[in-house]
């Protein structure tokens, strides 16, 4: 049998074998992005079932309570604080290791509520033209990291307990004023980080 025709019965073979090998990987990077979005899924789950029990009922924080911490403001019965008090743009590390205003909001939390327990919600903007799925993600994760990060804060320099807590990441999903919240201003009021109170004693 000739070369060439030797040749051509190879290539024959040789293709449906190099079809399927690049179906079976495209599969398995088709079944790793499935997983990975279920367990994203599964994650959001748990986390909006943690909040909702948390706050099935709230003790409103008033604005004698805020008085005298600096940047805060209430926010439909929590302690609203900006994140450019907390976090560099972007980031979901504490600026440093010392921030007063979170000082003075645990010292507010143990003298007037010690009883109740906790909630404390980070929320990021939602930068125009970026709305994704992907970005969503990415601003679910900042927001809990931030949240996270400031309950670590509570917890190692002022002693409140883990279990006295529950965090939640609401990501962009909830700006101040959804009509402004595409402008400079209103994106920078919706980067904040809330602190609410369940009536749910500690």
């Amino acid at each position: 049998m000739s070369s060439p025709v030797l040749r051509l019965l190879a290539a024959a073979l040789f293709l449906p074998l190099m079809v399927g090998c690049v179906s079976y990987e495209k599969l398995k990077v088709q079944l790793y992005q499935a997983e990975r979005a279920n367990e994203q899924l599964i994650d959001q789950y748990n986390r909006l079932q943690q909040n909702r029990n948390a706050q099935r009922s709230v003790v409103a924080i008033s604005q004698g309570d805020i008085a005298g911490i600096d940047g805060a403001e209430v926010e439909d019965g929590g302690l609203s604080l900006g994140a450019e008090f907390l976090f560099d743009s972007g980031d979901s590390k504490l600026k440093s290791e010392e921030i007063p205003v979170l000082d003075e909001i645990a010292r507010m939390l143990k003298a007037k509520y010690s009883g109740q327990k906790i909630i404390v919600e980070g929320h990021t903007d939602n930068e125009p033209g970026k709305e994704t799925d992907e970005d969503r993600q990415y601003n679910l994760k900042l927001g809990f990291d931030r949240a996270r990060n400031v309950f670590k804060y509570l917890n190692l320099k002022h002693g409140i307990p883990q279990d006295r807590v529950a965090i939640f990441s609401y990501g962009m999903s909830k700006p101040l004023n959804p009509e402004t919240g595409h402008t400079p201003e209103g994106r920078k009021k919706n980067r904040r980080v809330v602190f609410r109170l369940s009536a749910h004693h500690y």
